[in-house]
């Protein structure tokens, strides 16, 4: 077995995954928040550290020396923005825009659960690729 020594970037991408699935199973909102805060942590932090912005030479070092963690940030804040759109937004639309109400609201909770747990299913292999400090594949 290989001992790897842990790295801040490694445990900061169980942390964001963790989140993620926070944020869809326990307090829906209230962890996406807390993932926006580090996202922008993030960004104040990226912007101290690389002084000029804009230039095309830069990005490519910045997105060469982008760390697993911040990675797993950014696709675990993607895939939450989707949910929500997918989740809350298109359920309640196709609700609100339709004639039948018993069959809409039949249909929107088979939606929501096949969704919800597709999502879920996501977020625990983004889990475990953060456990073995890979990338997310979603």
């Amino acid at each position: 077995m290989i001992n790897r020594s842990p790295s801040p970037s490694g445990n900061f991408a169980v942390i964001y995954q963790s989140l993620y699935l926070a944020n869809l199973l326990l307090l829906p909102g209230i962890f996406f928040l807390v993932l926006l805060y580090y996202y922008r942590q993030y960004q104040q932090q990226k912007v101290h550290n690389d002084g000029v912005e804009g230039q095309v030479d830069n990005n490519k070092i910045r997105m060469r020396n982008l760390g697993i963690g911040k990675i797993h940030l950014i696709r675990s804040l993607q895939l939450s923005v989707l949910a929500g759109v997918l989740l809350a937004v298109v359920p309640l639309m196709v609700i609100y825009f339709t004639s039948q109400l018993q069959a809409s609201i039949m249909v929107g909770l088979i939606y929501f659960v096949t969704w919800h747990a597709g999502f879920i299913l996501i977020g625990m292999l983004n889990l475990s690729r953060a456990m073995a400090k890979k990338l997310p594949i979603f």
